[in-house]
């Protein structure tokens, strides 16, 4: 009997092993294991800037091109289930968050060897996403990893470059705007003064193209704390724009704000107008408009370069009145401001557009590449939330 129990133990503790080696082997760390094909190396990467995104062309060692946007709000690569790009296989699961703060478990894939620049990038890793539409017109994504890892990066929009180099001394005597980043969840927050007095902790995320958006937490917090808050503040209403990783932030109270000045590490954008979000504050890949951006891992700091020598600029951009989200994957109005001409014309929370210009719009995807015409008036077809289905003509 002795025996027979010691077997029993010896055979519980291997199943138990066993399971546990599984379970480790199903789960992926996060962790910058990529490896690169130079060293002491100073490269300047051509890239393209299209409607407030950073895009670079990628060569597999099979000699696909493929395009990646660069998503400092990611702390590694993302890939997609829907797309083409080939990724070779999984590596387990990770815990991954969007900016709006959702969270799923998802597999991690390495990526194929590829070329960006001079520089042969192997067992870069990525998150498998389900379908989404965020990535039209680009196969994948490179994330802040790429300079977790250790390199440093200086983008310039203007010029079309990205220079990536792994001595982490070349940016140093570069002059600008530092500010200091943390890395919680390994991407980086940064702080930064939307009004006198208040402190905002923000993602620095160039895969967000808005300059700067608040979250609804921060503008409940400073119009608390500052009574004259209330003048930033120009409109308010009800809705949900932002599209994550794991789909549309949740429909809750939106307040349209109009900053006198945006301030970064003693930089000031002047005369902004922006909005809350149900996720995190955000700067995004817009401040690439208004000059370069260096990010140096040896010091934990970005550099906001302006293009002259400044310490302002006037931005007097227009109020973002209406967004459009996929709902069911069809185009539908997210969030509307009543006092926005858009809401003049007809448009209302909900409303399903069907039809543009006498072309009917089956998909959100549709809807996103469609020519629109800067000051033109389309004639929308809309289906409202109470089925009836009525023309709109309005500017998009």
């Amino acid at each position: 009997m002795r025996d027979e129990y010691a077997i029993r133990r010896i055979v519980c503790y291997t199943l138990f092993i066993m399971i546990a080696a599984l379970c480790h082997a199903q789960n992926y760390t996060y962790g910058t294991r990529f490896t690169l094909s130079a060293r002491n190396f100073v490269d300047s990467i051509p890239i393209e800037f299209e409607d407030n995104q950073i895009y670079v062309k990628a060569i597999t060692r099979g000699g696909g091109t493929y395009r990646f946007c660069i998503d400092t709000g990611s702390s590694q690569g993302i890939v997609y289930a829907d797309g083409h790009f080939p990724w070779v296989r999984k590596l387990g699961k990770i815990t991954s968050h969007d900016a709006n703060g959702t969270s799923h478990k998802i597999d991690v894939v390495e990526y194929p060897d590829f070329r960006i620049g001079h520089l042969t990038i192997h067992g870069y890793t990525g998150s498998l996403i389900n379908s989404h539409v965020n990535h039209s017109g680009y196969d994948a994504v490179l994330g802040f990893d790429l300079v977790n890892k250790g390199l440093a990066i200086k983008i310039d929009a203007e010029k079309g470059v990205m220079v990536v180099t792994d001595n982490t001394r070349f940016f140093d005597g570069e002059c600008g705007f530092a500010v200091k980043y943390r890395l919680p969840r390994w991407v980086p927050v940064i702080s930064v003064t939307p009004y006198s007095g208040c402190s905002d902790e923000v993602r620095f995320d160039t895969g967000s193209r808005r300059l700067y958006v608040m979250s609804a937490e921060s503008c409940r917090k400073f119009s608390a704390r500052f009574t004259d808050f209330s003048t930033q503040i120009e409109g308010t209403g009800m809705g949900s724009r932002a599209i994550g990783s794991f789909g549309v932030e949740r429909t809750s109270a939106v307040s349209f704000l109009w900053l006198d000045e945006l301030q970064w590490g003693g930089f000031s954008f002047c005369d902004y107008h922006t909005m809350t979000t149900q996720g995190t504050s955000r700067i995004g890949a817009e401040i690439l408009r208004y000059g370069s951006v260096v990010m140096n891992p040896r010091r934990k700091e970005i550099i906001f370069q302006p293009r002259d020598s400044a310490n302002m600029c006037m931005i007097s951009n227009e109020q973002m009145d209406i967004a459009f989200i996929p709902v069911k994957g069809k185009p539908t109005v997210g969030m509307i401001w009543e006092g926005s001409q858009h809401y003049r014309n007809g448009f209302r929370q909900g409303d399903l557009i069907i039809g543009i210009d006498g072309q009917s719009i089956n998909t959100f995807e549709q809807f996103l590449v469609y020519p629109f015409i800067k000051d033109h008036r389309h004639r929308f077809t809309i289906m409202g939330s109470d089925g009836i289905i009525r023309q709109i003509e309005s500017e998009r």
